[in-house]
């Protein structure tokens, strides 16, 4: 009988049992990794495995979003970042984000430098609470130039407040959601072999000449307005000028004491020759105290009233009609309220620098005056026609003395005529 060794080993047998079960091994690796299809970028938004939200919640806790205003910026550019998320809130719970690590005070973004930000208002829409936050963003740093610049991912903490009852809420433990990271191309204003980062200035030809287009429009307006100030100038001074061209012609217009001295002079003398005839009566006695109070106003260097009349027109009582010019003759009616008392104090006065003659002259006049004011208007006028008649003829005698001495320039040495018509 023939005996068979069972426990004999075979070294080629041994080899292939160990290739088989590593197949089998190899196979269910491959298995396992057909059946994840889940994309690459989705396996790496995934949060830690400590700081998942719970499964079974039936609806998304927090969404958030990054946007760029630019994909690709210069060195120093401004962009802009904004961030917004949609968090949960119903009646079953609700989500309390941390915002306090999101404003721009507090948050970074290394390596780009935050200029400033926003916060807008909340927005809800149903079941979501959408808040945002935009940040101003630049970089500086000649090593990113050419490269793409990463902003790093930002953590967003959260919990979940869930009602249990009718007043009772539970509060959930902290949860993170992660945004990833966001590249950002950053280019080169100055060639590869520069030393130093400038500024690239934006002064094109189009500029250039949109910019003189604007300097010669504001030209054109600064001498137009100016134009119009002068206007309005010539405008405010023209009332001016008015006036002063009405007084001086009013000036001109004014007739010289010398005519009047004459017309008093020949309405004395008219005064006189009809006394002759009819004697003394109020309307010559009158008629002699107005001229009389000329002669003396002229002899005391008294302003003497002077206003306009038409061709033609009604001389009031108690005024005189002088007419004055050659060929454009100006009328005038005159008056004087000179009194005795102005003769008087004129003559006391001797500051005047009178001669003895014209002393003696206004003494001669206030006599007259007094005479002839007597005759006038006193309740029972006295009419001494010797004393009258001698009072008109010194009247008429002072004023042909007194218009002998006034020549061309004398009113205007004196100032006489210069107030107003009284």
């Amino acid at each position: 009988m023939r005996r068979i060794q069972v426990g004999t080993r075979d070294p080629g047998t041994g080899i292939l049992v160990l290739l088989f079960l590593a197949f089998v091994a190899s196979g269910v690796v491959v298995a396992a990794a057909q059946h994840d299809h889940r994309p690459q970028a989705e396996k790496e938004r995934l949060p830690a495995p400590g700081s998942r939200p719970p499964a079974d919640l039936g609806w998304e806790p927090i969404r958030c979003w990054r946007q760029s205003s630019a994909g690709a910026v210069t060195v120093g550019e401004t962009f802009t970042v904004v961030l917004t998320c949609a968090v949960y809130e119903a009646d079953n719970a609700q989500v309390i984000p941390d915002e306090s690590r999101l404003g721009v005070a507090s948050i970074q973004l290394a390596p780009f430098e935050i200029l400033g930000g926003s916060h807008p208002p909340d927005v809800r829409r149903g079941s979501r609470r959408f808040f945002q936050y935009d940040y101003q963003l630049r970089i500086i740093s000649r090593d990113a130039i050419g490269r793409d610049v990463n902003i790093p991912p930002l953590p967003i903490s959260y919990r979940i407040h869930s009602r249990v009852g009718a007043a009772a809420t539970l509060e959930g433990r902290d949860l993170s959601y992660v945004m990833p990271m966001m590249p950002i191309k950053v280019l080169s204003l100055v060639p590869a072999d520069a030393d130093d980062i400038r500024d690239a200035s934006e002064a094109s030809l189009g500029v250039v000449d949109s910019l003189r287009f604007r300097s010669s429009l504001f030209r054109v307006l600064t001498f137009a307005f100016a134009a119009l100030a002068a206007v309005m100038a010539v405008l405010a001074l023209v009332p001016l000028t008015r006036s002063r061209t009405a007084a001086a012609g009013h000036e001109r217009e004014r007739i010289p004491d010398r005519a009047i001295l004459d017309r008093a002079a020949e309405d004395l003398a008219a005064v006189q020759s009809r006394v002759n005839g009819e004697g003394w009566t109020d309307d010559t006695v009158a008629r002699a105290l107005a001229s009389m109070r000329l002669v003396a106003a002229a002899a005391i260097d008294q302003p003497i009233s002077q206003k306009p009349v038409a061709t033609g027109g009604e001389v009031p009582d108690g005024r005189l009609l002088v007419e004055h010019g050659l060929v454009r003759k100006s009328g005038v009616t005159v008056s004087s309220a000179a009194t005795t008392d102005d003769v008087s104090r004129a003559r006391s006065n001797s500051k005047a620098g009178f001669s003895t003659t014209r002393l003696q002259q206004l003494e001669g006049l206030q006599a007259g005056l007094s005479a002839l004011t007597a005759a006038l208007y006193r309740q029972e006028p006295t009419r001494d026609a010797s004393a009258l008649n001698d009072a008109v003829r010194h009247a008429v005698a002072v004023a042909k003395d007194v218009s002998a001495e006034r020549g061309r320039f004398s009113r205007r040495r004196r100032g006489v005529g210069d107030q107003g018509t009284l």
